[in-house]
């Protein structure tokens, strides 16, 4: 099983399952952006370097503003960061 059906299948309430499993696909993302600007730098790939710094910071603030949304609806944040 993977950690999608993991999460969708646990016994936690829908929006919780929502947030761990959004958290989860861009935690990947981040993770995968992170060894991606590492090896732009490695290369002195400026160009690369640079549309993977946007990329992950678009990630990183579409999470804030999920975040953000989860704790409106909730009265508590979906994860720390």
């Amino acid at each position: 099983m993977n950690k999608l059906d993991e999460i969708f299948n646990s016994e936690q309430a829908e929006i919780a399952k929502l947030a761990q499993a959004f958290e989860w696909i861009t935690g990947q993302h981040i993770e995968h952006g992170e060894q991606e600007i590492e090896l732009f730098r490695a290369m002195q790939d400026k160009q690369g370097l640079v549309k993977e710094q946007i990329k992950l910071s678009t990630i990183k603030y579409v999470r804030g503003v999920f975040n953000d949304c989860y704790q409106r609806a909730t009265g508590r944040r979906a994860w720390d960061e």
